[in-house]
């Protein structure tokens, strides 16, 4: 494969060219085997040292589809900025080096984002094959609008960047996707209903895999009745928040009594007494007076 030249370099009467190898982001199957493409499968046939994830898992998948297995590295969220160094520099020799994650997309909630950035400033050239994801699968069977929508990936565990992340959400007007793991499945879901109050949802789980399951609910049904089989992947799409919606309906209207429901499920999150009267406030129409005596009063009750 003939190699770029970034940049030339001269010296008196010497005159030396740089080549740098390229980086090739390739998407593996996130579920079934089949959806891997043909110039994925001719490029990782080629490939000399690969960099990914779990070097199990991806000699796995090379034996799947009969490619022998080259020089691997591992390559994960631990130990990215240690590898970092190793792959630029193997880069800067002029060879090619291919990523791959467990699954998906490189770069996509997976290691690589910040080799690119890397390389980037480097003049190293990357390339992104198309191919499997669980983003655009969701987005395109959830029923919502694909015209715009946010993709926010795992959000973080740090509470507070987690409660600001949920609070762009609960303000987004349009679908967004979220990713999560099965053990924290119930607390997003619980969040997601005490920041953005009741509202449809698309959950998907397993995607492309055997068993690969399509819930279209809301945020309301699923809490009160949860009906998940918590077990594989999951990628979740909410409904934007409501413009213009007429709060004259009946339906939209909210009780005291799930008012205080709403003020609990906060407290056992561990929010905080403002934070909470500001929502209630919104999700009411009590003032933001009444909102923080309602959860002061409540606040007590549970104490006593």
């Amino acid at each position: 494969m003939k190699k770029r030249v970034p940049g030339i370099f001269s010296a008196p009467d010497i005159f030396f060219v740089m080549k740098y190898g390229d980086i090739y982001l390739i998407p593996v199957p996130i579920g079934n085997l089949g959806d891997i493409t043909l110039r994925a499968i001719d490029l990782l046939k080629k490939a000399e040292l690969i960099a990914c994830e779990d070097t199990r898992v991806t000699s796995f998948l090379l034996q799947q589809y009969k490619i022998p297995i080259p020089k691997l590295i591992s390559f994960h969220k631990f130990n990215e900025k240690q590898r970092e160094e190793f792959l630029l520099k193997y880069l800067e020799s002029g060879e090619d080096l291919m990523v791959v994650s467990d699954a998906g997309s490189p770069a996509i909630s997976d290691p690589a984002e910040k080799l690119v950035k890397a390389a980037i400033d480097k003049g190293i050239k990357v390339f992104a094959l198309p191919g499997a994801s669980a983003l655009l699968p969701a987005i395109t069977v959830s029923g919502f609008s694909t015209r715009q929508f946010q993709f926010v990936g795992f959000l973080s565990q740090q509470p507070k960047s987690r409660r600001e992340k949920l609070q762009e959400i609960a303000e987004y007007p349009y679908a967004t996707i979220i990713y999560e793991a099965p053990q924290r499945l119930h607390r997003l879901l619980r969040e997601l209903l005490l920041h953005c109050g009741n509202r449809k949802i698309f959950i998907c789980r397993e995607i492309s895999k055997l068993y690969e399951e399509h819930i279209y609910t809301t945020l309301e049904e699923i809490n009160q009745n949860p009906s998940l089989k918590i077990k594989g992947e999951f990628c979740l799409v909410l409904d934007g928040k409501r413009i213009n919606s007429n709060t004259d309906d009946e339906s939209d209207k909210i009780t005291e009594d799930k008012l205080i429901d709403y003020i609990n499920e906060a407290l056992d999150l561990g929010l905080k007494t403002k934070e909470i009267s500001e929502k209630v406030s919104l999700m009411s129409s009590l003032n933001k007076r009444e909102a923080y005596n309602l959860v002061v009063e409540t606040q007590k009750e549970r104490d006593n």
